[in-house]
């Protein structure tokens, strides 16, 4: 939970680990803001795809505690496989096994998981309460700050792509409201490649990091 002596909080979460997360990592490390990465345990580092023509490749996880080491680990489903369209079978073993096999390689058991696709359903939270999961990401824009009830279908602030970002990051900065606040942040690091844009993120960084009266936190440091 966010600490009592303040309102407003920043938090990122990024898909997929792929190579790209390597200078998402170091940028973040750099304004000292905290990241959530939702992993696939079930898709091996040769696993890759192409993302307007640039390859995009997969880590291997294993190689990754260090990497990742003061942020946060979270469930993406064990193969990145469309939850609404699996037996409750499937199910579990994409649920589990995911939670499962990456508790054994970064040594804390997840609490939080991005939907692959933004897709789910009754059927899907139900099965995340078993495992164990707090919250669980959606990929619906919010364009808000406030708390939100039913964490099991959290919609983020915005996409970092979003036309809004940057209004939004300055509404979010001069906001003085007595409610918590939370500016939350997603996407995909092999995107910034893809749009030849990370100065993007690096604006974003250097305009809200470093200021007194904002807790940076994982997403499970501010949303359990």
């Amino acid at each position: 939970m966010i600490p009592e002596c303040f309102r407003k909080a920043v938090t990122f979460s990024y898909d997929d680990g792929n190579e790209q997360d390597i200078r998402l990592v170091e940028l973040c490390n750099q304004y000292q803001v905290k990241c959530t990465f939702n992993l696939n345990s079930g898709l091996n580092a040769s696993t890759e795809w192409s993302y307007k023509g640039m390859p995009v490749r997969r880590l291997y996880l294993p190689e990754c505690t260090e990497l990742y080491k003061g942020h946060e680990i979270a469930v993406h489903g064990a193969f990145h496989r469309n939850m609404t369209e699996l037996s409750r079978q499937e199910l579990y073993e994409e649920i589990f096994s995911d939670r499962d096999k990456l508790t054994e390689i970064f040594g804390s058991v997840p609490v939080g998981m991005a939907y692959p696709y933004g897709c789910y359903s009754p059927v899907v939270t139900e099965m995340l309460r078993k495992a164990g999961i707090c919250y669980a990401r959606t990929v619906h824009s919010s364009h808000d700050f406030r708390r939100q009830q039913n964490l099991l279908c959290f919609s983020p602030t915005c996409h970092h792509d979003d036309e809004n970002l940057f209004s939004l990051a300055e509404t979010f900065l001069h906001s003085d409201s007595d409610e918590i606040q939370i500016f939350y942040i997603w996407g995909h690091s092999y995107e910034f490649d893809g749009n030849h844009n990370w100065d993007r993120i690096e604006r974003l960084l250097d305009k809200i990091a470093g200021k007194p009266d904002i807790f940076y936190g994982t997403n499970a440091e501010i949303l359990c």
